[in-house]
């Protein structure tokens, strides 16, 4: 009898893991990219903080090599790396016309992502331009190098070129964005991204965040919105161990998991496009 009760232990407890696993698993694709099911501590529809005020060392108006321009590396930093400022994706070493380099599908498929993403190049400048066809694939760069807590801010340039109709990050039938930014520092015991994804939307105010219902739904600042500056490349810059402590309350480890990319418009069965660059983690108290 002791030892049946045993067995029926040892089963329970395998189909209660089984259905955690799944849990994970079994995904909105929209949303690939995950943080865990605890509730933020700012509330939906607060007004989120900016760092306007940080001015990366470095201005990105063109590719040119300079004497202030921080160094390209496959690893973001090393124990004995003093650099204040190491660019982590610049696009510059993929072939015009293909895949990114170092970058896949988010559990999603790759065929679909080569797609959607491809290198193109301006003014002696390459880029990485994004076209929704349906599919809402995000892909990713691993960048378990990167500490967050020594590297905290993060900037990149991003242009929004179509805006997907009516997109609002609140509402699941109209969840779409014309670019988008994920970043995941940490992941939770079976794996789940802990997100923060950060959008031009075609709607809502910049400063708002939210984060639907659901399991593992990523955090979403809205950075830029609306038309104004559609067409043109804008820079932005986010203290994202700022973001990160405020979210969840405690400091991110220090293996970063990466950054993700998605321009989608299924939600709304609109198109959507985007382009993006220069990807550059930062010391704090780095700018000119």
């Amino acid at each position: 009898m002791k030892k049946r009760r045993a067995g029926a232990g040892r089963v329970i407890y395998l189909l209660a893991g089984g259905v955690l696993l799944c849990s994970a698993a079994i995904i909105d694709p929209s949303s690939v990219l995950r943080s865990d099911s605890t509730d933020p501590r700012p509330s939906p529809g607060s007004t989120w903080p900016r760092v306007d005020s940080f001015t990366p060392a470095v201005a990105w108006a063109d590719h040119t090599d300079r004497p202030d321009r921080p160094d390209h590396a496959d690893h973001p930093q090393r124990r004995d790396d003093v650099q204040p400022s190491i660019i982590i994706e610049d696009f510059d070493n993929s072939d015009i016309g293909g895949f990114p380099l170092t970058w896949k599908a988010w559990r999603g498929d790759d065929n679909l992502a080569r797609n959607m993403y491809t290198v193109r190049e301006e003014n002696g400048n390459r880029y990485l331009h994004a076209a929704e066809d349906g599919s809402s694939t995000i892909i990713h760069k691993q960048l378990s190098e990167w500490d967050a807590n020594e590297y905290p801010v993060l900037s990149w340039r991003w242009r929004a070129r179509v805006l997907p109709k009516d997109g609002d990050e609140r509402i699941g039938s109209r969840n779409d964005s014309s670019v988008a930014v994920y970043v995941v520092l940490d992941q939770n015991f079976i794996g789940v991204p802990k997100t923060l994804k950060y959008v031009w939307s075609t709607t809502l105010p910049v400063g708002t965040y939210h984060r639907r219902d659901g399991i593992g739904r990523p955090h979403v600042i809205v950075l830029e919105s609306g038309e104004e500056k559609l067409g043109r490349w804008v820079e932005e810059s986010v203290d994202v161990h700022a973001d990160y402590v405020r979210i969840f309350g405690k400091k991110p480890p220090r293996k970063a998991v990466g950054i993700g990319i998605l321009t989608d418009g299924n939600a709304t069965g609109t198109d959507s496009q985007g382009d993006y660059d220069d990807f550059v983690v930062h010391r704090r108290g780095t700018g000119s």
